[in-house]
């Protein structure tokens, strides 16, 4: 059975901070771990897909159910 991805809240930090957790949490999709962040930025989303796309991971971004914030789901992709 597979572990529930770990939630992080970015939406207090910057930009840049926001970006780095994008990162890392694409390494740990790659590493079979997913992660679902908060962000209060579509720019951190909009950064994110071609990336995922690049790295070959699963990525999924949506509102949140906060106003001005959004949800970027990052999962290994599927076994073929």
């Amino acid at each position: 059975m597979a572990e529930s991805p770990e939630i992080v809240d970015v939406t207090k930090s910057s930009i840049s901070d926001q970006i780095a957790r994008v990162d890392k949490a694409m390494t740990e999709a790659q590493n079979g771990v997913g992660t679902i962040i908060l962000t209060s930025s579509h720019m951190v989303g909009t950064y994110a897909l071609p990336k995922s796309l690049e790295k070959k991971i699963k990525c999924k971004i949506s509102p949140s159910g906060v106003t001005g914030e959004w949800r970027i789901d990052l999962n290994p992709q599927a076994s073929v």
